[in-house]
């Protein structure tokens, strides 16, 4: 074996050696709480300014690129932006494996290139839609062009797309699908009723997750979740009146609004690669999309309230008119869909909720979830506890307030959401900075199974975790990172804090993970571009607990692997 090949293996090596290092910890615990904002491996990052809104404002936002690291040519990329679910989708292993198999990269919009507020058009003094959708996909447009240069990888800039999106960017995925629908390979609408404005062409998939924790103090949350009837008609019709839409529809009856469970996770894997297979074709180096044979597919009605027992038929255009059903491009993600909705739909409510530092029951004034601060009373002052139970009755700010709950016998179990924190198991969480912050909001859930008679629940908790603003300053010190051969396994990194405190550090970008203070890099996607770039930052978050001192200004720093 020569030393090329041999360095190579090694850094292979050492690259799943440290993944497996993560799991003793976590030992037992669900794929959920296995979940993680921690080394979430972009090998590039292209950031951008769009001056070109209608208020002349100015909008920063980065895109960090994910290519498969056996990946000869990309054929499309899955597009998301920070919002929720994402942060974990994302980094997700059965989403990248999928990926892999398919030649598909993931971009990751962190600030986002949307932008919500900047299209108001001044004279009618309401957001103009068409052209806030026009200024975010060119955009994305010039940050992809960037992309393709720096990467090694020029079709970044014109393979196909397949957005996917949860509460605000939802509107994202409206924007390319409706901008660039020659270009789109599927758009997804995670947890929302939501449908494109206008398109009725690209294969589109909603979930929609019906038990909605945005203002369920304002209605009787018990009676709300079940109440589909409304939902579900206005996609029959949509079907009825489109016949030839491919539009696929998923109804989640045990969660809401925040909630990504990995049964949906797996749903949405294995549509992204039918449609991938069914869409995607290539000639030579160029990759274009191919019409969907909807023949082939089949009409699956969903057993909800009034459709029970419905069957799945192959798709044509007389079954259409009889059976106006959400349409799936094969029989497996049709079976899979009605699995999913059916549930005892008349089943008995039950409410988790979380206990506050106090020992007081977090009040759920956040539109109508929980929200607190965590005290941080560990000695490394970044370790906290969260802790969930059941209710007995109704809080008292909800509609039926007072009134008794029941309750499966067993405790909630905790897990990361998204933010900056990744779980340790048992409710026990740790803040993890990483290329999202400040970006991001901070959300845990507390999840409890159902029975027979009593629903299943996911209820988030929204976690506020202000920065330690006073006592001592601290700076740090990090050395200086020098150029490194590509092949080369790992490198120790050298920060100090002048208070005395341990630094941690994140990847921002660059095909390497952090662990224990060792630079670990991942295999490099073949057609990469030398030199490339890796940048490593340094942070120190302070300690809120006397003697207190501040957290430290992140430092960053940027070196090169060079080609062998």
């Amino acid at each position: 074996m020569n030393k090329k090949c041999f360095f190579t293996l090694l850094s292979v090596l050492l690259y799943f050696a440290t993944q497996a290092q993560h799991q003793p910890a976590n030992k037992g615990l669900t794929p959920e709480l296995m979940r993680s904002p921690e080394n979430q491996v972009f090998q590039f990052m292209q950031s951008g300014v769009c001056n070109a809104w209608a208020d002349s404002s100015k909008t920063n936002s980065t895109l960090y690129l994910w290519i498969p690291e056996t990946c000869q040519q990309l054929k499309g990329l899955l597009i998301m932006c920070t919002n929720v679910p994402e942060q974990m989708l994302v980094g997700h292993q059965t989403i990248r494996k999928m990926c892999a198999a398919n030649q598909l990269g993931i971009i990751w919009g962190t600030p986002t290139f949307m932008n919500f507020r900047k299209s108001t058009n001044k004279d009618l003094k309401q957001p103009n839609m068409a052209l806030e959708y026009k200024t975010s996909t060119d955009f994305l447009q010039q940050m992809l062009d960037g992309l393709a240069q720096t990467s090694g990888y020029p079709e970044v800039a014109t393979v196909p797309w397949l957005p996917m999106g949860e509460s605000g960017h939802l509107l994202m995925v409206d924007a390319l699908m409706e901008q660039h629908p020659e270009r789109c390979i599927a758009g997804i609408f995670i947890k929302n009723n939501h449908l494109p404005p206008h398109n009725r062409e690209v294969p589109t998939l909603t979930i929609f997750g019906t038990s909605q924790e945005w203002g369920q103090d304002k209605v009787d949350m018990r009676k709300r979740w079940n109440d589909v009837e409304g939902a579900y008609n206005s996609i029959l019709t949509q079907r009825r009146a489109n016949p030839n839409w491919p539009l696929s529809y998923v109804i989640d009856g045990s969660s809401g609004h925040f909630d990504c469970s990995e049964m949906l996770v797996n749903y949405m894997t294995k549509y992204i690669d039918a449609m991938a297979k069914a869409r995607i074709a290539t000639k030579g180096t160029e990759v274009t999309l191919k019409p969907l044979t909807m023949s082939n597919g089949f009409l699956a009605d969903l057993p909800v309230p009034g459709h029970e027992n419905k069957p799945i038929k192959s798709f044509n255009l007389s079954d259409t008119a009889s059976l106006p059903a959400p349409w799936f491009v094969n029989k497996s993600l049709a079976e899979e869909a009605q699995r999913i909705a059916r549930i005892n739909w008349k089943a008995a409510t039950q409410l988790p909720a979380f206990v506050t530092d106090s020992g007081q029951t977090a009040r759920f004034d956040f539109n109508g979830i929980p929200k607190y601060t965590p005290i941080i009373t560990d000695d490394d002052g970044i370790t906290f506890k969260v802790k969930g139970f059941m209710l007995d009755s109704m809080p008292p700010n909800f509609v039926g307030a007072g009134e008794t709950l029941p309750h499966v016998p067993a405790n909630p179990a905790i897990e990361w959401v998204c933010g900056q924190y990744k779980p340790l198991g048992n409710g026990q969480f740790r803040i993890c900075l990483d290329r999202t912050w400040s970006f991001t909001a901070n959300y845990v859930g507390a999840r409890q199974v159902g029975n027979e008679t009593i629903r299943p629940i996911f209820e988030p908790c929204g976690l506020s975790l202000p920065k330690n603003t006073t006592g001592k300053p601290q700076k740090i010190s990090f050395d200086k990172i020098n150029d490194v051969k590509a092949g080369t396994p790992s490198i120790a990194l050298s920060a100090h804090s002048d208070a005395g405190l341990p630094v941690s550090y994140y990847v921002v970008a660059g095909p390497a993970i952090e662990q224990d203070g060792q630079l670990l890099f991942t295999p490099i996607p073949p057609k990469s571009k030398y030199p490339i770039t890796v940048t490593v930052a340094a942070w120190q978050w302070g300690r809120n607990k006397e003697p207190k001192i501040k957290m430290a200004e992140i430092v960053k720093q940027s070196f090169l692997i060079t080609k062998q």
